[in-house]
């Protein structure tokens, strides 16, 4: 009899931790939601959804919370937490250290990370992806050359022709095309010396060009190595050092941003993700900084199918979690929630449904 009393009695206790939650709790949590799909989203009928925006409502239901939501961005998101406009925060949400000291988190969700996507490269369109872009560069710098070897072979030309009308011979620089060759023999240091300059003033021009010519040939090879290296680099970004050698863009106040103002690195900020992946496929940039799970919904999505190439390594491995205010009175008994229902079936084929992953 005792023993019966005890098991009625336990779901009485239950309902009454229950209760006082919903006491204790206010009566109607304001919920912000950052606009970061597939974390947390408002579909064109002004519902929300999400794969957070899922766990909360099921949260939520549990405890009995009564709840209204506000679609926001990150900032506005943390700064409603501290002023105590919001009392719940939904989303793409990594547990940052910036971020911890501005706000509290529950348990943490699911393993993210911050990774890097550049622009897919097609086999079959390789020519135009990687080669095509560095003939066009050494071209271009080849170019410049000739240009620089024509100027100075017309000047040494025209500096010696009234030698040579005096001292006829077959070394001199006769014409526009001995000068040029002249001009091209003693830059790449061969100097065959079958055509040389040999008025005063020829030879004072032929000093200046051997030592302008060494510098120019230095530069050359710089530029040339940097166009193939920066053109390797677009397509094999994997580290943060090969980030600061080319042109890298991150969504304000996303992880990516925190990280690469950690790391001191230099980059283009934007409005949102999609915008700098925008950017990155019109090649005004080489490289997105930003949330791998949001990286990898946004390449699966119809907008962006394929067309991102999202490194395998991390550049950081943090979590999401659901962001508080501090000393929140909701906090505990959400915690205790959460971690259940992260381990129940149900979570894991949320994530599927969204992720594509287990």
């Amino acid at each position: 009899m005792r023993s019966i009393l005890i098991f009625l009695l336990i779901p009485a206790w239950l309902l009454g931790q229950k209760a006082s939650v919903q006491l204790n709790s206010p009566d109607v949590l304001q919920v912000a939601v950052y606009d970061s799909p597939p974390f947390g989203l408002q579909y064109p009928d002004s519902t929300y959804g999400g794969l957070m925006v899922e766990l909360w409502e099921d949260i939520a239901g549990d405890l009995g919370f009564s709840y209204a939501y506000t679609l926001t961005d990150m900032n506005t998101l943390l700064s409603g937490l501290q002023q105590g406009q919001f009392d719940i925060g939904l989303g793409a949400i990594s547990i940052t250290p910036r971020r911890e000291a501005l706000v509290d988190f529950t348990q943490a969700v699911n393993p993210s990370g911050t990774g890097i996507a550049t622009a897919a490269r097609s086999r079959r369109n390789a020519f135009a992806n990687y080669w095509k872009p560095i003939l066009i560069n050494l071209l271009e710098l080849i170019g410049t050359l000739l240009l620089v070897l024509l100027v100075s072979g017309t000047i040494v030309w025209l500096a010696e022709r009234r030698y040579n009308r005096e001292h006829p011979s077959e070394r001199n620089i006769q014409g526009l095309a001995d000068g040029l060759w002249w001009s091209a023999v003693t830059m790449t240091t061969v100097g065959y010396g079958d055509k040389v300059p040999n008025s005063q003033i020829g030879k004072i021009l032929g000093i200046v060009w051997i030592f302008t010519s060494i510098i120019l040939l230095s530069l050359f090879t710089a530029n040339a190595s940097a166009i193939l290296t920066t053109t390797r680099l677009s397509s094999h970004i994997q580290s943060d050092d090969q980030l600061r050698q080319v042109r890298v863009g991150a969504a304000r106040k996303s992880s990516g941003e925190e990280y690469l103002i950690r790391e001191h690195i230099n980059y283009t900020p934007f409005t949102s993700i999609e915008e700098a992946i925008d950017a990155l496929l019109n090649e005004e940039i080489d490289a997105v900084v930003s949330n791998v799970p949001v990286l990898k919904y946004l390449n699966n999505s119809r907008d962006y199918y394929q067309r991102l190439a999202i490194s395998p390594r991390l550049l950081l491995k943090n979590n999401m979690g659901i962001a508080l205010p501090d000393d929140s009175s909701v906090r505990e008994p959400i915690d205790q929630l959460l971690l259940e229902k992260i381990a129940e079936p149900k979570w894991q084929k949320a994530v599927y449904r969204y992720l594509g992953e287990d």
